[in-house]
């Protein structure tokens, strides 16, 4: 339990928000045009189903909106959010958004206001990591229900203070209750009359502790599908959205974009990155011996290069401020906060060098690779075996991966199939790891494909002891194109 002096700072804390949000929204929200006809006008066009969440945005909220440019994820808001209040049927939202891009303001704040001003929901519930934030995420909803001058002018019936009022819960003038909670919270039986919860936010759950091992996150995931998931009431519609930004690659979140019962949807602050990385390494280089004077002229004269073949998520913060914030964040963090991506860090092995290919020439020569695992760590039996083509193209030096045929195989099933592929391929060689008897199943391999009339020209590869040093040196060439798979 939180100590009289903890509580004491965070009513404080929450105090000083309110005034910072009243000043702020009384010098911003007033100009509109009081006359009935344009009330009226306003009005219906904020009751569209369709554009009247863009539209309430957009005309009560300049002191939230600082940009005419909108992101990729504010595009999505805007569309589906409304798409999900009006489906008959309850809906699972999980979105993966970049940092920073007002997916809290946005996605949650903004958005139950509309729901309040059409009253669509009866009971709406905010989660956070912990209450407190849940909390002064709520004293912006009240701030605008009380101090928003347009806000008033057109919906009078839904703003001004409620009948409930406190910290972490409010009833408002129509109704409808609010309730922050923090993630793990007991949230069994919850009502509002004879409602339950109709809408549930989940909004950043996870932070950089309790995402780091796999108990904590396993009593979260449990959290969310014992408690929050079962909240709503017997045949009733529950709108469950939840955002965030993948901290882990196997955070509760990421693991929620996996289910196939949620709709999920993955944003990224740079969704293409720049041809030439090698200058942003000169100028990232620069930027930390030399200081930004150097690397802003750099910069200059080079811009076009550098940019070229990039695509920012909004253009509001373009690549340049991007690429200072990773310098300063670090790769791994913006990778996950900004990319959702956790895994493609500076440690990860293959970092930033994942190519795909479009088109398949026809005058390759293809090669060919087995992995049967059956190695002495294989004991039950139950690694999966792998079998590649790839198609070199002389010219390009290029090697596309054609065929990865991944799973469990017995020694006899291996053989066939790797015939079967080269008699469709006509590889001119194959690389068979053959460790202990690895090497034994090649021979046999190679016996059996000359019965066959197929001749199986397969070499013996030795591996090195460990994954990594059996990785790392192909990660050289994938950082220059030079391999490439094959797209999906």
């Amino acid at each position: 339990m939180a100590s009289k002096s903890s509580l004491k700072a965070f009513r404080e804390k929450v105090a000083l928000i309110q005034m910072e949000l009243r000043d702020r929204i009384e010098s911003e929200s007033a100009g509109l045009d009081a006359s009935p006809e344009a009330v009226q006008s306003r009005r219906a066009q904020v009751f569209d189903p369709v554009t009247g969440f863009r539209f309430f945005v957009n005309t009560y909220f300049p002191h939230h909106v600082k940009h005419a440019a909108t992101s990729e994820l504010h595009e999505y808001l805007y569309d589906r959010l409304p798409q999900v209040v009006a489906s008959p049927d309850s809906e699972n939202e999980v979105i993966a958004a970049p940092r920073g891009e007002a997916k809290t303001t946005l996605g949650q704040q903004l958005f139950d206001l509309w729901c309040v001003v059409r009253e669509l929901k009866k009971f709406i519930i905010i989660a956070f990591d912990t209450t407190e934030q849940a909390a002064e995420s709520l004293e912006v909803i009240k701030a605008e229900l009380e101090f928003n001058a347009g806000l008033s002018l057109d919906f009078p019936e839904a703003c001004g203070q409620g009948r409930v009022w406190r910290i972490g819960c409010i009833l408002t003038a129509t109704g409808i209750k609010i309730e922050a909670a923090g993630q793990g919270k007991s949230l069994r039986g919850r009502k509002h009359g004879a409602h339950r919860p109709d809408l549930v936010h989940l909004d950043d759950l996870e932070n950089d502790e309790n995402v780091v091992t796999p108990k904590q996150r396993d009593k979260l995931e449990k959290w969310l599908n014992s408690t929050v998931l079962p909240l709503g009431g017997a045949g009733m519609k529950l709108d469950i959205i939840y955002v965030g930004s993948i901290l882990h690659y196997d955070s509760v979140l990421s693991r929620t974009m996996k289910n196939p019962s949620w709709n999920a949807r993955r944003f990224q602050a740079i969704p293409a990155w720049p041809e030439n990385m090698d200058l942003w390494d000169e100028w990232e280089e620069l930027l930390r011996t030399k200081g930004k004077a150097a690397a802003k002229a750099y910069y200059r004269r080079r811009e076009k290069a550098m940019l070229r073949g990039a695509r920012v998520s909004w253009a509001a913060r373009p690549l340049l401020e991007l690429m200072l914030i990773r310098v300063r964040v670090g790769t791994r963090a913006f990778d996950a906060e900004y990319q959702n991506d956790p895994v493609n860090g500076e440690n990860a092995i293959f970092h930033e060098c994942i190519h795909f290919w479009d088109e398949l020439e026809p005058d390759v020569i293809y090669f060919g690779a087995c992995d049967p695992s059956l190695g002495k760590q294989n004991r039950k039996g139950n690694d999966p075996s792998a079998l590649l083509i790839g198609g070199w193209h002389r010219i390009k030096k290029v090697l596309k991966v054609k065929v990865a045929d991944i799973r469990i195989r017995r020694p006899k099933k291996i053989i066939t199939d790797t015939i079967k592929l080269q008699k469709e391929y006509g590889c001119v060689a194959w690389a068979f790891e053959s460790v202990q008897f690895q090497d034994f199943l090649r021979e046999i391999l190679i016996e059996e494909s000359l019965k066959a009339g197929i001749p199986v020209p397969a070499r013996a590869v030795i591996p090195p002891p460990t994954k990594p040093g059996a990785l790392s040196p192909c990660s050289r060439l994938w950082r220059t194109s030079a391999f490439c798979w094959r797209p999906g």
